[in-house]
């Protein structure tokens, strides 16, 4: 900030007054919360700080600030509704625009307003204008670059022209195939296509066939199609698998020497059952002074992976490991990540550990991190180490009790600082030997995963805050190059529909944006509520996306401060870059030179594995929805109880309780009345009978229609409960 920060104390009732001043004199800059404070003389502890909060939040849904999305503040420019640039998106049969905007991040668009369009495009878009406290919506206006992914569908011919039904819900159109662009493909073929031409709105977009996968409805076929969709490699290419080959040998007697010797030591590995790739293990031992020393040891992935190598390219192009139903893509080939990067028990690993000694009521007393050498004694899976904490009976159980032990004071002091404690469930099937879905559970959070989670929480956090400390030590004043995992307060917008659902079930909702501790408390008093698990989702729906960036900003989600990712180097790419600066900065200050290239390449490389994890994570969604519908054919024409998870305009979504999948019950079919949607109060309600359907509503189905291409399961309302 310049030296014209105003340094008095500001009295509440003038701080909007206050706030607008500064925020005036320092155009164009954009000031942080802590700066603005600071600068008004408000101090963090202060009734007057939450008051500040409120006020800044306020004058930005008036209009008068805007925030950015890294929780700085600014005057609102002139022109605010010039075009934008951003990605086209569509969801839900929703269209929105990921904009460039700092202010607007994201733009709705109707779907007149779209014209050719499609999802993946870059777009120019001109914010229509503005009403307070809705959602900001625009018009596309020009087409900047078309996307470049594949397009996987189904070739149908009608008699006269071949088109190509597209699988995803997110191309609203199907796409003609001219006679003489189809190759070797036949009606019914499984296809994939490359996108043409679209001029006119009116009419069909071209598409040409460059691959057969096979015939529709196969489920390998399926799958593969999902693979072409988000653009996941199927191999290595040879010259990597090559390079892995030649560098998976076991640590040599120099390598060992120059490491911390932890071979004798009682460390354990704890993954899910079918995991391979096991990247982190855990000790604990007592200290003289009555700490405990909690160990974090991870995978040395840059021993073998160094960089600008075959190896680090491609991972670096890939970021990440895809975890679909019936494969998983790795970032690392598996002469790496399952066999010599991976801590199996009794072989010899190299490793990068963090120790950190608490007290009995989880505070960090003293950290340390070292390149080590290790052995881990036992492998559990996540059963076997449940099943310890539920008896105290196993190998190792002393062990893994006092972790548990740790783990819950761990727990329990993030939440008081701040840590949103959100329930999760994550869908898992069981394959049949042609890799087709026979059932499906939903795993939720048990005391072993929180053991292990909790570990690696602290660990991430210790590791960026010994950034902060050795950044002192080599500079005069800022931060040495380093990605975070950072996590953004929620959009006011998105969580007032929320909020709205969570106040009409009579749980009390403070004014303004909520912070991480007032949404614990939201969330503890829905606790004991039937809607529970949907209210979770729906609150982790409003959330902003965490992502990695080269700007700290604090973790919103855990409450932490200071936070980045260290734990997976075998599965995610910014932990090998995390590994790497730590080496770097632990020998010697780099040069002037050598900061100067890391802040602009930290920047590409951040944008990068945000956007790979982001398509990751949407190709597993899609391979849940096609196994979803997979499953549910085998359930056709069953009538089953269900409840609603969410309500639209054009029906209502339902978890079909014995399946523990979701299918959408279409507005069209609850034909015993004429329903309409209520927005504000999420619920379609029963013209004549007066019938309400909301969230967490218990209903009873038939499964009436599958469709494997488009992953839809269509179902319809029975009103009596005779069900499987």
């Amino acid at each position: 900030m310049s030296k014209k920060t105003i340094k008095q104390t500001v009295p509440i009732d003038s701080i909007s007054e206050a706030i607008l001043a500064l925020l005036k004199e320092h155009t164009p800059a954009m000031l942080k919360l802590n700066e603005i404070s600071k600068a008004l003389g408000i101090t963090s502890d202060s009734k007057e700080y939450d008051a500040l909060r409120v006020t800044l939040n306020d004058l930005d849904q008036n209009k008068l600030i805007f925030k950015s999305t890294r929780r700085r503040f600014g005057m609102r420019p002139l022109g605010e509704f010039s075009a934008f640039k951003g990605i086209l998106r569509f969801e839900y049969n929703r269209a929105t625009i990921e904009t460039d905007s700092a202010e607007f991040p994201i733009i709705y668009v109707r779907p007149q307003h779209i014209g050719t369009a499609m999802d993946g495009d870059s777009v120019r878009v001109k914010l229509l204008a503005l009403k307070k406290d809705k959602k900001p919506y625009g018009i596309v206006t020009d087409i900047v670059k078309r996307s470049d992914l594949p397009i996987p569908g189904t070739l149908e011919y009608d008699g006269d022209f071949y088109f190509v039904i597209p699988d995803e819900e997110k191309y609203l159109v199907d796409f003609l195939i001219p006679a003489r662009k189809i190759g070797k493909a036949k009606a019914g073929d499984k296809v994939v296509c490359k996108f043409l031409k679209w001029e006119d709105p009116h009419k069909s977009p071209e598409a040409e066939v460059i691959e057969i996968l096979g015939k529709s409805g196969d489920p390998s076929v399926e799958f593969a199609g999902i693979m072409k969709e988000f653009n996941l490699p199927v191999n290595f290419p040879t010259e990597v698998e090559q390079e892995a080959v030649l560098v998976a040998k076991l640590p040599s007697k120099s390598e060992i020497s120059d490491r911390l010797d932890l071979r004798k030591s009682v460390i354990i590995t704890i993954d899910p059952d079918d995991a391979r790739d096991f990247d982190d293990a855990l000790s604990l031992e007592d200290l003289p002074n009555g700490l405990k020393r909690l160990g974090v040891h991870i995978a040395d992935v840059t021993a073998y992976v160094k960089e600008e190598s075959l190896l680090d390219k491609e991972a670096y192009r890939r970021a990440t490991s895809t975890y679909l139903v019936d494969r998983v893509v790795p970032m690392l080939p598996e002469s790496l990540s399952n066999e010599i990067c991976s801590l199996q028990p009794n072989k010899v690993r190299l490793a990068f550990s963090v120790f950190m000694d608490c007290d009995e009521h989880g505070n960090v007393h003293d950290y340390s991190v070292s390149e080590t050498v290790i052995k881990s004694c036992k492998r559990f899976t996540y059963a076997e180490a449940q099943s310890i904490i539920d008896t105290g009976q196993g190998p190792y159980h002393e062990l893994v009790l006092e972790l548990y032990k740790l783990s819950l004071t761990l727990r329990d002091i993030r939440y008081k600082k701040g840590g949103v404690d959100f329930v999760t469930q994550e869908t898992k099937f069981s394959l049949d030997e042609h890799k087709f879905p026979i059932a499906a559970v939903l795993k939720t959070r048990t005391d072993a995963t929180s053991l292990v989670e909790e570990c690696m929480l602290l660990a991430n956090q210790t590791i960026a805050l010994h950034v902060k400390h050795i950044s002192k030590k080599h500079l005069k004043k800022g931060v040495l190059p380093f990605i975070y995992r950072v996590h953004d307060e929620p959009d006011m917008m998105k969580l007032k529909d929320v909020l709205r659902f969570v106040k009409a079930l009579g749980v009390h909702v403070p004014n303004g944006v909520p912070s991480s501790r007032e949404l614990n408390t939201i969330l503890e008093h829905v606790a004991h509520l039937p809607e529970k698990m949907v209210i979770n989702q729906f609150l982790l729906r409003s959330m902003a996306k965490a992502i990695y960036v080269e700007e700290n900003i604090g973790h919103y989600g855990l409450g932490f401060s200071d936070y980045t990712h260290f734990t997976s180097p075998i599965r995610r790419y910014p932990d090998v870059l995390v590994h790497r600066l730590l080496k770097e900065y632990a020998s010697e200050r780099p040069n002037d030179n050598r900061i100067r290239y890391l802040n602009e390449y930290l920047i590409d490389a951040s944008a990068h594995c945000s956007l790979q994890e982001r398509q990751a994570v949407n190709a597993e969604r899609a391979s849940t929805r096609l196994a979803s519908a997979q499953l549910a054919k085998r359930h056709l024409g069953s009538r089953i109880k269900g409840t609603v998870t969410s309500v639209t305009s054009f029906g209502l979504f339902v978890l079909l309780s014995s399946l523990n999948i979701e299918g959408l019950l279409h507005i069209r079919d609850l034909s015993d009345d004429y329903y309409y949607f209520e927005e504000q109060q999420f619920r379609l309600v029963g013209k004549r009978t007066k019938q309400v359907f909301r969230i967490g509503s218990p209903v009873y189905v038939e499964i009436v229609n599958v469709n494997i291409d488009k992953r839809q399961i269509d179902l319809k309302f029975i009103e009596d409960e005779e069900t499987e």
